[in-house]
């Protein structure tokens, strides 16, 4: 069977020997890497030959067709934890060959780190849905938007307007108040049980929600809230990752940008994954809680308390689809 070169296949050898050559180097000058290392690891240079041994190991395995899938999840692995040192870098200001850099290069470097993870994990083919997920049909998927907020009461507000779910199309509220009580508002008995199975609450309230969402903007309304948001553009994730990269590398730099997380076990003891398909800050929010207005839009300063992943802290809307199994 003739075998035909592709597009993946040229990548996988610039980027199989761009690696090769800087594990090498790390063999020929470790001197320069050692100051990176963080200081909990004993001995640097161990850690630097070692970094640069699997580096030019996993760049050969990404060239050979064969090994390729194997090789770009363990180089994406490798990434992740290679980016500790980067990051060391960043924090603790450290200079490499005696010159320092700003927060602008490393928000770069931070940015070449995730496309080198994304692009080997595509190399291999590790990163979209081949189809479906294994475990599609045992999965109960939610797809629609989370909005969240905090006020400058104290109280904050995480709406799930869901375009589509098991339920068919619906709206709940996760209310977290100023001294801690967490509310549920919901329009079913079904809905709250399935909810309040996996997520924690010291309340629910059970009425019937209207949500709207026109353009940007998000009308939320129900006996007890009247919502209003709006959002920015916001930038996209153009394609599909496996529920394995969503708990892994996904998780890692979810929690180290905006301190959530994508993957977790609920109350009840189910897996979750949240595959982000758009992230967007809010440019407004107003809430009205029994006919009071409750403030401007303000960071989620304090926990929920909710469930295993915590809002972003700066106010946001989401596109996502949540898996549970």
């Amino acid at each position: 069977m003739e075998y035909k070169i592709t597009v993946r296949d040229f990548l996988a050898l610039g980027l199989g020997l761009a690696f090769i050559s800087v594990g090498i180097d790390h063999f020929n000058s470790p001197c320069w890497y050692e100051p990176i290392v963080p200081s909990i690891l004993p001995n640097p240079t161990f850690w630097v030959l070692a970094s640069g041994f699997f580096e030019a190991l996993f760049g050969l395995l990404l060239i050979i067709p064969r090994t390729r899938a194997w090789a770009s999840v363990g180089m994406a692995w490798m990434l992740v934890v290679l980016y500790w040192a980067n990051f060391n870098m960043w924090y603790n200001d450290i200079p490499l060959s005696g010159k320092t850099y700003d927060d602008i290069w490393h928000v770069r470097r931070l940015v070449i780190q995730i496309v080198l993870i994304l692009g080997v994990t595509w190399i291999g083919q590790v990163t979209p849905f081949k189809g479906r997920e294994k475990l599609h049909d045992s999965l109960d998927i939610f797809q629609g938007r989370i909005t969240s907020s905090g006020f400058q009461t104290g109280d904050r507000i995480v709406v799930g307007a869901w375009n589509s779910s098991p339920f068919g199309t619906f709206t709940d509220i996760m209310w977290a108040k100023p001294d801690g009580t967490r509310v549920l508002i919901a329009p079913t008995q079904e809905i709250a049980d399935y909810v309040t199975a996996m997520y924690s609450f010291d309340e629910v309230i059970l009425e019937d929600i209207v949500s709207r969402e026109e353009g940007r903007s998000l009308s939320v309304k129900c006996k007890s809230m009247d919502l209003q948001f709006s959002w920015k553009k916001g930038f996209a994730i153009p394609f599909k990752r496996s529920l394995l990269f969503i708990a892994t590398v996904e998780l890692f730099f979810a929690r180290l940008i905006f301190s959530t997380r994508t993957y977790g076990l609920t109350r009840n003891n189910r897996q979750e994954w949240y595959a982000i398909d758009r992230v967007s800050n809010l440019s407004y929010a107003s809430a009205n809680i029994d006919g009071e207005d409750i403030g401007e839009m303000t960071p989620m300063n304090q926990p929920c308390k909710f469930g295993f992943s915590e809002a972003p802290k700066k106010p946001a809307s989401c596109e996502v689809r949540t898996h549970i199994l």
